[in-house]
């Protein structure tokens, strides 16, 4: 397919939302051979701030509940399950803007002792005039920021408004005498376009931003070395409606611990593909939820557990542990998640927080 047929618009940033804390410093890894991460990722659903900018969604600009009071508590939620969940990296969806990430940032710094536990990075970003966008923060520092958006002028319908794809280096960083040594972990944020208006025509559009972030990871990987790759987000797309990967029989990643091997619960052997629509590539990566044991999804739907929020690697990159978090204050006895409700200002989200480990 000819570049005329589509546009894959790209804008090279700095990281567009350095905290208000930022304080510098590195973090000490566990050993000099690998970085090990603890990652969460949770679509907050609707989290607007208190300030009515008429890009809000109706219920909350109509809502005589919705004031700062109710925003301040309902931060304090969101504050207190990351503080629980202790990620090393929090990717958020349904963000209204970059200012709640400071909100997130100086409260949790307000409530540590330990320095090594602040979030003192961050970026944000969204498409403009959109109610809501993606964000990440960090405890390890984030460098070269760029966001992807579509443009797309071929199919049969007006394309829909559709979030960009975040793409973001981290650095973890150890200290050897006056040697630097770094790890770097790139990170993939993705919000696809969801189900409302019809599953088969809202279809279309999400295969294009599988293609964007296909195009995306096989740019990353001509680099040499070959990256750490975590793609995440709500992707609006059950993990049986990707097309698995004839290669997903292939061998597992095994990493050396201790001088001797330890076989790893997630097989980390690719078993879904992604596809180019500028090419016949396959990107192929690991989702653990073919690999998850547990009858749980991250969303819950018409009395249906729903597999719509995802992990995927690939690269230098092993995930050891994954769960979608069913037990706490979020989740009820059973699992499912508290969906935020305006009129009582009750609940959380109506996605449940997914969490994994990754060692690169």
């Amino acid at each position: 397919m000819q570049n005329k047929n589509f546009t894959f618009a790209s804008r090279t940033l700095l990281v567009a939302s350095c905290l208000a804390m930022l304080l510098g410093g590195c973090s000490i890894l566990k050993n000099e051979e690998r970085a090990s991460l603890k990652i969460v990722n949770w679509n907050a659903q609707t989290f607007f701030d208190a300030n009515n900018d008429g890009i809000e969604y109706s219920n909350f600009q109509k809502s005589k509940k919705w004031d700062e009071a109710a925003y301040k508590g309902r931060l304090k939620k969101l504050c207190d399950t990351i503080k629980f969940l202790d990620g090393d990296v929090v990717i958020l969806e349904e963000i209204e803007n970059e200012g709640i990430l400071h909100d997130i940032s100086n409260a949790l710094a307000g409530e540590s002792w330990n320095p090594k536990k602040v979030y003192r990075y961050g970026c944000f970003s969204k498409k403009k005039n959109s109610a809501i966008g993606c964000a990440v923060i960090s405890r390890y520092e984030l460098c070269d920021l760029k966001i992807h958006s579509l443009d797309v002028r071929v199919e049969n319908s007006r394309a829909p408004s559709m979030r960009p794809l975040i793409e973001v280096d981290l650095f973890a960083t150890k200290k050897l005498r006056d040697e630097k040594k770094s790890r770097v972990l790139k990170i993939f944020v993705n919000h696809w376009k969801s189900k409302s208006g019809g599953e088969e025509e809202s279809k279309i559009w999400r295969r294009w931003q599988e293609a964007l972030l296909a195009q995306k990871i096989s740019e990353a990987q001509s680099q040499s070395p070959l990256p750490a790759i975590i793609c995440a987000g709500d992707f609006n797309q059950d993990i049986s409606e990707f097309d698995f990967s004839d290669a997903s029989a292939g061998e597992s990643i095994v990493l050396e611990k201790r001088g001797s091997e330890k076989r790893r619960d997630f097989s980390n052997a690719p078993n879904i593909e992604f596809a180019r629509f500028d090419s016949q590539e396959k990107i192929l990566v690991y989702s653990p939820w073919l690999d998850f044991s547990g009858e749980e999804g991250s969303y819950f739907f018409r009395d249906e557990w729903e597999r719509i929020d995802h992990f995927f690697t690939c690269g230098q990159i092993a995930l050891k542990e994954f769960s979608p978090q069913t037990s706490g204050a979020w989740a009820y006895d059973d699992g499912r998640p508290k969906s935020f409700q305006i009129y009582s200002l009750s609940g959380y989200s109506d996605h449940l927080p997914i969490v994994c480990t990754v060692e690169f």
